[in-house]
């Protein structure tokens, strides 16, 4: 995670100042600020048409009855371009344009499934709710200690009650949640 964070933060910055003299020596300081705002406005108008294009397939999707996992990817997707857009640079466009645009996302929403799947087999993707009640959270990596009604500190909720039943051959973990008034 220290790498990651490394590598946000100095090495990516550091390439895009690179990229923008060496862009900017290329064909004028103008012109690269021009580029930079012009993407950054074509990015976030283009980021709100495809965001709110998805959200409507989630809609209906939902209506429908049906589990909207792919359109939710997207949506991540798309947030996350639009953010690389908004950031000025032109590597950050390039990969945000590519999450953005519907082509390139389908392409890569190929990959991000299967990273997904990935981490999901290793046991090294977590998911949290944030109820009223506290904390909930469901770890991959922990077979039988889901209880929906712990608190973020491992204190019991006076007001819930959880009933949790283990199915062996599946690792399929059933749980029954109830708030109580």
């Amino acid at each position: 995670m220290f790498g990651l964070l490394v590598i946000l933060f100095t090495v990516v910055p550091a390439i895009e100042i690179y990229l923008l003299f060496k862009i900017g020596a290329q064909i004028g300081g103008g012109n690269t600020f021009l580029i930079i705002i012009v993407t950054g406005i074509l990015g976030a108008s283009l980021a709100k048409s495809q965001g709110l294009s998805i959200l409507n397939k989630i809609q209906n999707d939902v209506n429908k009855g049906a589990l909207p996992g792919n359109h939710i990817i997207q949506g991540l997707m798309v947030f996350a371009g639009g953010l690389l857009l908004l950031t000025p640079g032109f590597m950050t466009d390039i990969i945000g344009f590519a999450l953005v645009l519907p082509g390139t996302r389908h392409l890569l929403l190929v990959w991000v499934k299967k990273m997904i799947e990935r981490a999901m087999k290793s046991g090294n993707l977590n998911f949290q709710n944030f109820g009223r009640g506290g904390v909930y959270t469901c770890s991959s990596t922990t077979e039988s200690s889901f209880n929906p009604g712990d608190s973020l500190f491992g204190a019991r909720s006076e007001n819930t009650s959880a009933k949790t039943k283990k199915v062996d051959g599946d690792n399929i973990i059933e749980a029954e949640f109830t708030e109580h008034d």
